[in-house]
């Protein structure tokens, strides 16, 4: 079973990640992506209590200045993959097109981590899905 959520986590980015390179859009890796990444440093998959760095690139802008980063966990136990809410933040671009930070995670799952536009907190503009795995 773990698996098969992991190959469909993996279809899923490949789709995510494969739109318009003008499109927003977030990626993980164990590094720092403020020093620069190359593709070989993104990563999708983390050690409990591992640091998880993100970058919320936009590489044409966003509409506003100011970005919701919502973390939320799926329930792969529920029937209907229920969604726990972990932490949302609301970050000021201050005129950049990207926005890095990381966070810790101390339990396993599948994370979602998405970008909406304040305007329209319904709809993302940009999502990754990772996973955390005990050693």
């Amino acid at each position: 079973m773990k698996k098969v959520i992991v190959i469909l986590v993996a279809i899923l980015q490949i789709f995510l990640l494969s739109g318009c390179s003008s499109d927003p859009f977030i990626v993980f890796s164990a590094q720092n992506p403020k020093s620069g990444l190359n593709k070989n440093q993104i990563e999708y998959n983390f050690k409990i209590e591992q640091p998880i760095y993100f970058a919320f690139i936009a590489p044409k802008g966003v509409e506003d200045d100011m970005v919701r980063i919502s973390l939320t966990k799926k329930d792969t136990k529920s029937e209907f993959w229920g969604y726990t809410n972990y932490r949302n933040k609301t970050v000021k671009l201050n005129g950049e097109n990207y926005y890095s930070d990381y966070f810790i995670i101390r339990e396993e799952g599948i994370f979602v981590l998405q970008a909406f536009n304040l305007k329209n907190l319904s709809k993302p503009i940009a999502t990754g899905i990772f996973r955390v795995y005990a050693n």
